[in-house]
């Protein structure tokens, strides 16, 4: 309590997000993982830290994946009414694409909304604190990689996840077949990686955008995801989870506009990627995503 008192009274006003703990459902507590030894700690800690600094920000258990019996006890034993923000870290088999933890969350907000102590507490953030794909033999292809990292963030997004913390930024190691060292947007020695240039390009894109609506392309595999910015600017982040396909939706008809993209990896779009004809768009949906620009949809 007092080294976490300590630490919160000198970066007060820093904009800290404090998380109590890591992955406490698994080994990081030992001997063993014990959910009201967890609570113990948590509610201490967060006494200390608001008697610190009374404006910080506590968020937790920050566990690994999304255990659910884990988390609702948790909520029952009062962390809801500490917490300003549930983090969960929501790892999942390689084989899984980041849009399938959108059911995570939805269980996770039917419990925060359940245990809950004020109306307020029931619209409390989910926050992805840690999650990534590593690159190791036994895992996804740099390409995949790259795909995932930019989907992670963008159907977090969607889910309503404003805050998504990709592990890792940097590789841990050289070794190919150690999972642990393959995690990272660039190599050990800092060469970037396609997530890296994946990254950048997606942020480059959307500045200063937010999402506004996933568009329905008749496809539940499809994601073509609307972005409103400033001075009226629309822009469209597509892909789908899905075997490659081409797929329309309406837009409004205006010869003056030029339709333009680029690749999830900043390259300008070939011709043949984007179709604009009268009030249709088709657009050719792979695993990693397109962004588009010059697109008003009919709604």
């Amino acid at each position: 309590g007092g080294g976490a008192a300590a630490a919160a009274d000198r970066y007060k006003g820093h904009g800290v997000i404090w998380e109590i703990w890591n992955e406490p459902n698994i080994f990081f507590w030992q001997p063993k993982p014990d959910v009201n030894q967890y609570i113990t700690l948590a509610l201490a800690t967060a006494r200390s830290v608001r008697a610190a600094d009374p404006k910080a920000v506590i968020v937790g258990p920050a566990t690994s994946e999304v255990p659910i019996k884990f988390l609702e006890e948790s909520f029952a034993g009062g962390l809801l009414g500490v917490f300003d923000a549930v983090t969960v870290h929501p790892y999942r088999n390689y084989r899984m694409p980041p849009e399938t933890a959108t059911e995570d969350y939805a269980k996770l907000r039917a419990l925060i909304e359940r245990y809950a102590p004020t109306p307020a507490k029931k619209r409390m953030p989910i926050l992805s604190g840690e999650w990534g794909y590593a690159t190791h033999k036994g895992g996804v292809s740099l390409e995949t990689q790259a795909a995932f990292v930019v989907r992670q963030q963008l159907a977090n997004l969607l889910a309503g996840v404003p805050l998504s913390i990709w592990y890792d930024w940097k590789n841990d190691g050289p070794d190919p077949d150690e999972r642990e060292h393959n995690f990272g947007t660039v190599t050990s020695d800092l060469k970037p990686k396609p997530a890296y240039n994946a990254i950048k390009t997606m942020t480059s894109q959307l500045a200063d955008h937010r999402v506004e609506r996933r568009i329905d392309t008749g496809d539940s595999g499809d994601y073509v995801v609307l972005f409103a910015g400033p001075r009226g600017s629309r822009k469209l982040a597509a892909w789908t989870t899905g075997d490659p396909h081409k797929a329309s939706i309406r837009i409004f008809s205006d010869r003056r506009t030029t339709v333009a993209g680029v690749t999830c990896l900043g390259e300008p779009l070939d011709g043949s990627s984007v179709v604009k004809h009268a009030n249709r768009l088709s657009i050719s949906l792979g695993p990693m995503p397109l962004y588009l620009t010059g697109v008003s949809p009919d709604f």
